[in-house]
């Protein structure tokens, strides 16, 4: 790992994606109380379709990134065309995304939700709100790409640390002053266009190059064409594959169940931050030691990697053995006896997802892209019918059940094709270092200390034992974790000790 880079752009990350995950965690429970659960099923509309209309990217932001990162020309003259020219795209993507929403909203409001309290018009201008809200933030994945590819993840966190807790806070004053779904809706959509005039602002300061207007380089766009295709058909697939369970949720249950399971989904946010933290810090690391040389490229991927997934599985696996007393003790019984089992079933799939998560970027990082594509297009046509059919018998036990498989099929096919093809790897060790050592520490941590919590009577022994389970497991990580992984978190935490010394 890049000392210089990589560990302070980590460490950004992690902070600017905890204090979004606080802000999350304690502002969801006043939500649902204020809001009412179908209400908050809206809120969680906002991520699928955002997530679905991420597909109009092209596979552009990525684009952006992996370009910039490896461009070492003065003043990174060789990637200037392309930045502007995918600038002016995303601004012409935004408007017609909000057009699309606005325009839709009328039939997503009668023909697909499945309301029993919330009016039909009340729902039809939240979706208008959620359009325009959509529509605001589409571009600051440019951006977001281009403070990615000049590593600076200082600026980008502060950015959207500050954003959130803007929207958060006020939000939550909002509905404490008047609890209406509409005026909180209406406040998302304008703290997002306060929010892209920011990230517009600072990203044209940082890059000069980045000039306002439209400007269209088609002999930019067509250095990149086949690399930013294959990545819009990435992700298609992913758009089809990770949000089916939500969207097939919304449409074949009540909303009352899809404020439930989303409810779910944002218990695990901890879990998606801290694994985003390490890959947006890991791209551009792993495409600069990509035109370096292989070997480079395999000893950071095996520090990455290994980091990525230790980090992952002590939250996962805490959420698989205390999620139902997190839910209760953090929303309510109801939450924790609708939303329980699906989280605990959610977070094994989190796990694997962020143990799978670094080949997928060492793929992009080497522009091996039509690996993950052909992975994905399997994934697809095997996922959605069973998923239709878990979800059918089993609700939202079925969906988050569909969520697990998908993510053990990706172990089992992108995991080996990246270690074959691109980083010329034996597999079974990664398959070791990866997943099952992370999961086995958590596993025995957090298991161990559940089980000793059930065997005794004593007042708060489950939060006793939810703390002891932390030590505990970083003493089992520490010793499973490969030799150079300690040794480089050792050199990051050197300044701590001296200081505490």
């Amino acid at each position: 790992m890049d000392p210089k880079l990589l560990r302070p752009n980590i460490l950004a990350n992690l902070i600017g994606s905890g204090w979004i995950a606080l802000l999350t965690l304690v502002a969801t429970p006043i939500q649902i109380h204020l809001l009412g659960v179908e209400a908050y099923g809206l809120v969680g509309l906002i991520t699928v379709l955002q997530i679905v209309f991420g597909t109009l990217d092209l596979g552009l932001s990525a684009s952006v990134t992996q370009t910039i990162a490896s461009d070492r020309s003065p003043e990174r003259m060789q990637s200037a065309k392309l930045t502007n020219s995918v600038s002016s795209i995303y601004a012409f993507m935004a408007l017609l995304i909000g057009a699309l929403i606005w325009l839709t909203a009328g039939w997503i409001a009668t023909k697909w939700l499945k309301p029993h309290v919330l009016d039909r018009e009340t729902i039809l201008g939240a979706v208008r709100a959620i359009g325009l809200y959509v529509a605001f933030r589409w571009p600051i994945a440019f951006y977001t790409g281009v403070l990615n590819g000049i590593q600076r993840m200082d600026v980008l966190n502060l950015l959207k640390s500050g954003a959130a807790t803007v929207r958060t806070v006020a939000g939550i004053v909002l509905i404490i002053i008047s609890p209406n779904i509409m005026l909180f809706l209406a406040w998302f959509a304008v703290s997002a266009l306060a929010e892209l005039i920011a990230f517009a602002t600072v990203t044209h300061r940082l890059v000069p190059e980045l000039k306002p207007g439209i400007q269209i380089s088609l002999s930019a766009l067509k250095s990149i064409w086949r690399f930013s295709l294959t990545m819009a058909a990435i992700a298609v697939l992913s758009m089809l594959i990770t949000q089916m369970d939500r969207i097939f949720v919304s449409k074949m249950l009540s909303l009352q169940a899809f404020g439930y399971y989303s409810l779910a989904y944002t218990a695990g946010v901890a879990i998606s931050l801290l694994q985003v933290s390490i890959n947006n810090a890991a791209l551009p690391a792993y495409a600069r030691a990509a035109a370096h040389s292989l070997s480079d490229l395999r000893a950071r991927y095996a520090n990455i990697s290994q980091l990525t997934s230790f980090a992952a599985a002590l939250p996962c696996f805490l959420l698989v053995f205390f999620g139902a007393d997190i839910l209760h003790l953090w929303v309510s019984e109801d939450a924790a006896k609708s939303a329980g089992l699906p989280l605990m079933l959610l977070s094994v799939g989190f796990f694997f997802n962020a143990a799978v998560s670094n080949s997928y970027l060492v793929a992009v990082a080497t522009r091996k892209v039509a690996i993950p594509a052909a992975v994905n297009a399997g994934g697809a046509i095997l996922y959605m019918p069973a998923l239709f059919v878990l979800i059918g018998m089993f609700g939202t036990v079925g969906a988050a059940s569909g969520w697990v498989l998908l993510n053990c099929y990706y172990l089992l096919t992108l995991l080996p094709a990246v270690h074959r093809k691109v980083l010329h790897e034996p597999i079974l060790p990664a398959l070791w270092h990866v997943v099952a050592s992370p999961m086995l520490a958590a596993v025995i941590a957090a298991g161990s200390m559940k089980a000793a919590s059930m065997a005794t009577s004593l007042p708060m022994a489950t939060w006793i034992a939810f703390v002891l389970a932390v030590p505990a497991y970083l003493g089992l990580a520490h010793a499973l974790a490969r030799p150079p992984l300690r040794s480089a978190l050792w050199t990051v935490l050197a300044p701590a000790r001296e200081a505490a010394q």
